[in-house]
């Protein structure tokens, strides 16, 4: 088993470190493969045990595989981008090798301590797997998301697994002191526990590469739904979003708003100042929006005109955000640290009833936005 499980990690880590990018700091995968690495050639170590000296099957095979533990712990944690501290990290590995060059080659000893060492690494990434499981925003796709929870689920399950494995194995080892090395135990003894780490390792290793790559295949959809210059969702975005939403609505009865928002005197700002600057008034209009917006999501619709979708909304409370929307816009206008380019905005609102579709709908909101700019800008409509 122990062979196995060389073959098996220093083939994928090798596998990885062909095929390494850029990308791979980022997401903890370059971490992982030196993990695996170092895991794989422990277990070489760990099958010479009665062949190898005690120094290389118990002191460097512990070493080794608390630094594989220790780099695999430190990879989950730069995937889901929380902070890690390597200081207990080294505590533990000089005390797992220390450990291991006492006992020499009577295992039971440094697996005892290992076991509870190891147990706590184990349960604290499937804490974190757990707890760090994302959610799509409203009516937005999942963007493969689904695919992410369902495998970062199984490899947060597994390491809990292990993370119980190994403390009860330490704790029955403990209690049966007088029998004999459980190297040397029957195979009905050892069997389930080699099975399962064994398993553990093809599990975690695969589960973490799908975790990468379902990451990197949302970041790549994100881009294609964003738009380039503001970062907010684009019209692809809102029409996909549009779609769930009217089938939320539709077979659920759950009414939501659209808001449609327009710059006021916009283009007279561009044609005087050039692009550049427009450019820069709309990124900045963007992050007022976005800081202001309590729910719902909001959308480069073109040009100057964005949208935002409400969920849930009925007239009353969308004409309340909008209204929140159009105030705090004004008054970023008026503060010392203004908009350049952006005085007001005008909004139209439109609230989903029955029989409608995309066309509809939206239809009335524009007439909304069309009515607030030709009554004076800088307010808000409803068009039912």
């Amino acid at each position: 088993m122990f062979l196995a499980q060389t073959a098996l990690l220093v083939t994928v880590a090798f596998t990885l470190w062909l095929a390494r990018s850029s990308a791979d700091q980022a997401n903890g995968l370059r971490t992982w493969t030196w993990g695996i690495a170092a895991e794989g050639l422990s277990y070489s170590l760990l099958a010479g045990a009665g062949h190898l000296p005690a120094l290389l099957s118990g002191g460097l095979a512990n070493a080794l595989g608390a630094l594989g533990v220790a780099l695999l712990f430190v990879a989950i944690r730069q995937f889901l981008g929380l902070a890690w501290r390597w200081q207990p990290l080294l505590l533990m590995g000089l005390a797992v090798t220390a450990v291991g060059l006492a006992f020499g080659g009577r295992y039971v000893g440094a697996t005892i301590f290992n076991g509870f060492a190891y147990g706590l690494l184990q349960l604290l990434s499937a804490w974190v797997l757990w707890r760090d499981r994302r959610a799509a925003p409203p009516f937005a796709p999942r963007l493969g998301l689904d695919g992410l929870v369902r495998v970062q689920t199984l490899v947060a399950l597994v390491h809990l697994l292990m993370g119980l494995v190994l403390p009860l194995r330490a704790l029955l080892l403990a209690l049966g002191a007088d029998q004999p090395d459980y190297l040397d135990m029957s195979k009905g003894w050892q069997e389930p526990v080699f099975v399962f780490s064994f398993v553990y390792l093809v599990i975690c290793s695969l589960g973490f590469l799908l975790m990468c790559k379902t990451r990197a295949e949302q970041e790549v959809r994100e881009l294609a739904l964003s738009d380039g210059l503001t970062g907010l969702a684009n019209r692809r975005a809102l029409d996909e979003d549009m779609v769930r939403a009217l089938g939320l609505a539709q077979h659920a009865g759950q009414s939501f708003a659209v808001l449609m928002l327009d710059i006021d005197h916009f283009k007279a700002f561009n044609d005087q100042h050039g692009h550049r600057a427009g450019d820069a008034a709309l990124r900045q209009f963007s992050l007022c929006l976005q800081a202001e917006l309590k729910s719902g999501r909001a959308y480069r619709y073109g040009g100057e005109e964005f949208t935002v979708l409400l969920p849930e909304m009925g007239a009353d409370q969308a004409l309340a955000m909008a209204e929140s929307l159009r105030a705090a816009i004004a008054n970023s206008a008026s503060a010392a640290s203004a908009l350049p380019g952006v005085r007001s905005a005008s909004i139209g609102v439109a609230v989903w009833q029955s029989g409608d579709d995309a066309d509809r709908l939206f239809g009335r909101a524009d007439r909304a936005l069309y009515r607030a700019k030709s009554q004076g800008r800088n307010r808000v409509e409803l068009q039912l």
